[in-house]
């Protein structure tokens, strides 16, 4: 087995990493500059991949650098700042994924809304990047006599030198695996959940359907009773009166109003003087289980990251565990795949933001081509009047199914 990389090997993967890392350039400054800019793109279920596009941006210019870095010399500024730079990115896509799920297990079992998650961001930020960051600034400083600097050559760019290949595993690997299974952990009972649901989450699983849950509308029937007030008497009467209404708890003018289940499907009747205000809504969610249609969406996004996670980390724990079983070899196909899915993964997670965006994408190319855009999913509804002087009104509205206000319309 080969103990180097030959000249036409690193060629090769220096090539590779800075094709794949300029894709995700530019998939990265897609997300930020739409998210930023686009307020059809900045919604809630956006938001950490958003924060976590910064962290690829970062491993991209690791990757960018590619070979230059470990040619460059150990003590050299750049095989340094490259070294710091990948202690400081490589793990904040698993730490934000991380983050993810426990936002999924908080509004899957602890009933929280989009409101109360965005109140988190700024723990969630410091911890991933916090996280990273204090080993980085520690390694740029630490040097034995034995071992010499913590930050050298690694193969595919300028890390944890080969001689400290054990802090790679523990500073690192261990962490983000750690945090990896707990978050598989609560994707397995949040899948139980959904799945105990699937009669109301019909297109949950699908990442092209940006709304899965317009099959089936809600009625919600008020009723409203009134009694008509007595006539006016003249004052003197009306204390006395007043007095006696008193002690018998009577009032002169009251309404009850009385939320309850719609009855079952019936013949359409119109009363002469309609009593009942209906109110439909857009959502199957919120039809048959009253839950949070966003934190639904934003439960499928974060799965989503988390897929796109794994499809990076995997080749590079298994490369890792081959160099701690083989520490004097190098397998080019395994570093090969692990500098690939590296530097891809910025583009893995701006497919993931498209494909959770797709209307929003098409009214920004729209725009670009300067033509009107009419969202196809932008549903009726019809609203009935109360009283008499309504009667037999109607007055309709225009809804986008990427509303963010359908999370308020759950009546418990």
């Amino acid at each position: 087995m080969a103990t180097s990389l030959t000249p036409e090997q690193d060629r090769m993967m220096a090539l590779t990493e800075r094709i794949t890392a300029s894709f995700s350039i530019v998939g990265i400054l897609f997300i930020i500059l739409t998210y930023l800019f686009s307020s059809s793109f900045s919604k809630p279920i956006n938001r950490l991949v958003f924060y976590a596009s910064w962290g690829n941006l970062g491993l991209c210019i690791v990757a960018l650098i590619s070979v230059d870095g470990p040619d460059a010399g150990q003590n050299s500024p750049l095989c340094q700042f490259q070294a710091f730079m990948a202690q400081l990115f490589l793990g904040v896509d698993a730490y934000w994924a991380f983050c993810m799920a426990i936002n999924i297990y908080l509004v899957f079992f602890r009933s929280y809304n989009t409101r109360q998650l965005r109140g988190l961001d700024h723990k969630y930020f410091i911890a991933c990047y916090g996280l990273s960051l204090i080993p980085a600034i520690i390694y740029l400083f630490m040097e034995t006599k034995d071992r010499g600097k913590i930050y050298g050559g690694a193969v595919l760019w300028c890390w944890v030198s080969r001689q400290w290949d054990f802090l790679r595993i523990a500073v690192l690997y261990v962490f983000m695996w750690v945090a990896v299974l707990i978050a598989v952990v609560i994707y397995i009972m949040a899948g139980r959940y959904v799945w105990k649901k699937r009669s109301a989450l019909d297109g949950f699983l699908n990442p092209f359907n940006e709304t899965p849950f317009i099959n089936v509308l809600m009625t919600t029937e008020v009723t409203v009773t009134s009694q008509d007030r007595k006539p006016s008497l003249p004052y003197s009467q009306a204390r006395e009166v007043n007095r006696s209404q008193d002690d018998d708890n009577y009032n002169a003018y009251s309404v009850n109003i009385e939320i309850g289940e719609p009855p079952r499907p019936q013949l359409p009747h119109r009363p002469s003087r309609p009593t009942v205000f209906r109110l439909p809504s857009v959502t199957r969610a919120v039809a048959l289980s009253q839950e949070n249609v966003e934190s639904f969406l934003y439960a499928r996004v974060a799965f989503l990251f988390f897929v796109a996670l794994l499809i990076t980390w995997v080749p590079s724990s298994v490369n890792r565990a081959y160099a701690l079983a083989h520490p004097e070899h190098i397998n080019f196909g395994l570093n090969f795949t692990s500098a690939f899915v590296f530097s891809i993964q910025g583009l893995l997670n701006c497919l993931v933001y498209m494909a959770t965006s797709k209307s929003a994408c098409r009214q920004l190319w729209a725009k670009m081509l300067g033509r009107k855009y009419d969202s196809p999913r932008r549903k009726e509804i019809t609203t009935y009047g109360v009283g008499s002087d309504l009667e037999g009104q109607r007055s309709r509205q225009r809804l986008d199914s990427d509303a963010t206000s359908v999370t308020n319309l759950t009546a418990r």
